[in-house]
């Protein structure tokens, strides 16, 4: 069986991926690790890679800022094919509001639940809209590492790709409200899809992903 490596979205843990269900594929989730100071996304998507196994095949899915770290590992490492899912893969693909921050790096000054509190308040963008849904999301962030957030969003900030790997594939949806569908240049557009589409679409994801792996797993 094919393991597929998964990197969640910032600050939240593999429970993201429980509606993923991959023909002839074993998931195997990635855990958070705390930034250090002034840490760069390629060198911390690498240091989150040491929990990868290279010496079998495997696969990378990663959502948000997980597929940017995917997207880095994949660069370096050699996936028989990489996901990302709502997400970016270049440095131009991100939101201008986020990289407005980088101006006013206010995020430097901020702790863990101030992110925590802020997450929360909007969580909707998300696409959390239930009580039971907000409820998960709290959990799963409460499970972030200590001291992770302000160096998760510096790798953000900094982030300047400009290389998408030839076996990357890129799967967004329409109604994301993080990353805007029309900035994407992606490989899939899910119809309605939220920025935590990969729970409430898992569906359409799973078939993405098991018709492209047809051949590999």
């Amino acid at each position: 069986m094919l393991t597929v490596y998964c990197i969640p979205g910032m600050g939240v843990d593999h429970r993201l991926f429980r509606n993923i269900n991959l023909t002839n594929c074993v998931l195997k989730p990635i855990k958070w690790e705390t930034p250090s100071k002034n840490e760069l996304l390629p060198d911390y998507a690498m240091r989150l890679a040491k929990q990868i196994d290279t010496s079998e095949p495997f696969a990378l899915l990663g959502v948000s800022f997980g597929g940017m770290c995917v997207t880095e590992i994949a660069k370096r490492l050699n996936p028989v094919k990489a996901f990302v899912i709502s997400s970016c893969k270049e440095h131009k693909e991100l939101p201008i509001k986020l990289t407005i921050w980088k101006y006013l790096p206010l995020y430097k000054t901020l702790n863990d639940a101030t992110y925590k509190r802020s997450a929360m308040f909007v969580k909707k963008q998300f696409g959390v809209y239930t009580d039971e849904q907000a409820r998960k999301f709290r959990e799963m962030l409460d499970t972030s590492p200590s001291n992770y957030f302000k160096g998760a969003v510096h790798c953000i900030m900094t982030w300047k790709n400009k290389t998408i790997p030839d076996n990357l594939v890129h799967i967004h949806g329409t109604a994301d409200r993080v990353i805007d569908a029309r900035k994407i240049n992606a490989d899939y557009l899910v119809q309605e899809g939220s920025h935590f589409m990969v729970i409430n679409k898992a569906e359409e994801i799973n078939r993405i992903i098991n018709r492209e792996l047809k051949d590999l797993a």
